[in-house]
């Protein structure tokens, strides 16, 4: 049997034991502002999959969307609740922030 270890510390998690699961999912945000083509929007269109006829489409994918699932132990999991970017709280003090969220 595979032993499960807390993917941030890498303590063993025994069976039975507490483990938390933290799930992150990340994807692209539209603002509804799109950059004015030079030209004719068709051709714009073209050009951009002609672009990207040359990429992965899975980079392309994660580009738009991922989903990343980490097993934490209780105390692993508590620091990241607290500070879940390690940005000791403060970076963003004062200043005014706006965001979507769909």
């Amino acid at each position: 049997m595979n032993k499960i270890r807390c993917q941030c510390c890498g303590k063993e998690l025994p069976a039975g034991s507490l483990k938390y699961v933290v799930e992150i999912k990340t994807f692209a945000d539209f603002d509804g502002y799109l950059e004015q083509c030079h030209g004719d929007l068709e051709e714009g269109m073209l050009d951009l999959l002609e672009e990207l006829s040359d990429v992965d489409p899975k980079e392309v994918g994660d580009d738009v969307y991922q989903d990343m699932i980490f097993i934490l132990c209780k105390d692993c999991r508590m620091r990241f609740i607290r500070d879940p970017f390690c940005i000791e709280k403060g970076l963003f003090e004062g200043d005014t922030l706006k965001g979507t969220i769909h």
